[in-house]
């Protein structure tokens, strides 16, 4: 099996309930086929509210789509679908606005994480208390070319501080190397995110992340983005994967426990084969309530919308840090025409489906 085409729920299915589930499927309505890249090659559990809870509440299905997941970097996904190889992109909106700003026909139609979640930690024994302390310390990121540096770049700036010449940065990479990196006092302060963060503390480490007034206005996160052609020529498909995802959220954050194991039905390979049951649970929920923290909805607001404000922070950030140099109008690069929709859904249902997830 090609590992970037993840198997969708009807395969799932009928691969556990066997033969007389493929033969009903096959007297059945074909369903419209939909695939979204998304920019992560992980589909660990804090993505559960847009990958595996679609696919095992059938979700999806009940839709009348044949969703498949095609997990590779934010780039390569963002290009399938300027490609047509793919109908959707969940990933970070700083590829999409500087394609954007180069003319590329792509647009938000889903904000997924809405809020700032890319943060720089120390070790909780680290003498470093605020960004001031980051002055004449080792920083290390992802890359040197990742978006994270440019904003934790403006929380330099908003301390006082010269980020050319009080700080020296380090490509550390993700995971156990940076990781280490930080443990083993290569670099003072490691900048990551969420998901990251959290892995970290599965393997004990003990940390303190920082953020500012400036890092929190950037807060159109990761988001969903079609063509604009896809906006204008199939707006009903639109409403339907999202509205899922929309539920696939609720879901996640009305049960997390039942998500997480969920999770591991619909992709086994996730759950960790050398700890006991109880260890796997206690991280994978740490994954996921790291994550729902960033899903939650801001008081009076519905799935999926995106505030005006956020769309245009994020383009002044990436203009005044000399990210895209030709002009992006806010209005071209999202719209909430899908949030009625997408919100058009029993809540009760829901949280009874939440209710019925494994234990």
């Amino acid at each position: 099996m090609n590992p970037n085409r993840i198997p969708t729920a009807a395969r799932l299915i009928a691969g556990a309930l066997g033969c007389a589930l493929v033969a009903t499927a096959a007297l059945a309505q074909p369903r419209e086929k939909i695939t979204i890249a998304i920019g992560t090659n992980v589909l660990d559990a804090s993505q559960a509210n847009n990958t595996s809870i679609p696919i095992y509440s059938k979700c999806w299905e009940n839709e009348g789509l044949d969703v498949t997941l095609q997990p590779t970097n934010a780039n390569a996904a963002m290009q399938a679908v300027l490609a047509g190889q793919a109908d959707f992109v969940n990933m970070g909106p700083a590829a999409a606005i500087a394609a954007r700003a180069k003319k590329a026909p792509i647009k938000a139609v889903y904000l997924n994480m809405r809020h700032n979640f890319q943060f720089p930690v120390v070790l909780e024994s680290s003498s470093i208390k605020s960004v001031k302390d980051f002055k004449g310390k080792t920083i290390g990121v992802l890359s040197y070319g990742s978006q994270m540096v440019q904003v934790f770049k403006g929380m330099l700036v908003e301390a006082g501080l010269d980020p050319e010449k009080d700080v020296t940065w380090v490509e550390t990479g993700s995971g156990a190397q940076a990781v280490t990196a930080l443990t083993t006092g290569r670099v003072d302060v490691w900048g990551t995110w969420d998901s990251q963060i959290a892995t970290a503390e599965n393997m004990g480490v003990k940390l303190r992340r920082f953020t500012s007034p400036y890092a929190e206005k950037l807060n159109f996160g990761g988001s969903y983005f079609v063509r604009d052609d896809m906006v204008e020529k199939r707006p009903q498909v639109i409403e339907k994967v999202l509205r899922c995802i929309a539920m696939g959220s609720a879901t996640v954050m009305a049960n997390p426990d039942g998500a997480l194991k969920a999770h591991w039905k619909v992709f086994p390979a996730t759950k960790p084969s050398s700890q006991d049951d109880a260890t796997a649970t206690r991280q994978g929920l740490h994954l996921i309530n790291t994550r729902i923290e960033f899903l939650k909805l801001e008081p009076g607001a519905k799935w999926g919308e995106l505030p005006p404000a956020a769309v245009t922070n994020m383009i002044n950030f990436m203009k005044t840090n000399g990210l895209i140099t030709g002009e992006v109008k806010a209005e071209d690069l999202y719209t909430n025409q899908f949030v009625p929709a997408i919100n058009n859904f029993d809540a009760a249902k829901v949280n009874q489906m939440a209710g019925s997830l494994p234990k």
